[in-house]
């Protein structure tokens, strides 16, 4: 146990800042607050989020058209590999912490909600 939390923490404090910045950018990407441009160009929450879509940018006044590269695809999909690794270690930490139970109570509640909400959106429309 002792080494899946060692396994746990080093792992998730050398992506952390990855998947805060992808947090964070996922969320200005579903409100499109980076598709906002001016006649500059595109603004900063766009032309960051080239670094998650990997999409560039046609502005001959931007130094670079795009903030991403192959080496930052393959860090994402390493990170993204990690991260569901992390997933299933936090999941496996909690059942065996003692809280059973509630670890699966909320890791159903984890699947029951957005499936919820995804059949209520259906049935919407």
């Amino acid at each position: 146990m002792k080494l899946l939390r060692s396994l746990h923490l080093y792992l998730g404090c050398l992506f952390a800042p990855m998947l805060l910045f992808f947090a964070v950018s996922g969320i200005w990407q579903v409100f499109r607050w980076n598709d906002h441009r001016s006649a500059e160009g595109p603004s900063i929450l766009g032309y960051l989020s080239t670094i998650h879509t990997g999409s560039a940018f046609k502005n001959p006044n931007l130094p670079v058209q795009t903030l991403s590269s192959a080496a930052m695809h393959w860090f994402v999909v390493l990170m993204s590999v990690v991260f569901i690794f992390t997933i299933i270690l936090g999941i496996v930490m909690a059942c065996k912490t003692g809280r059973r139970k509630t670890a699966l109570l909320c890791l159903l509640a984890g699947l029951a909600v957005p499936i919820g909400l995804v059949l209520f959106a259906v049935a919407s429309h």
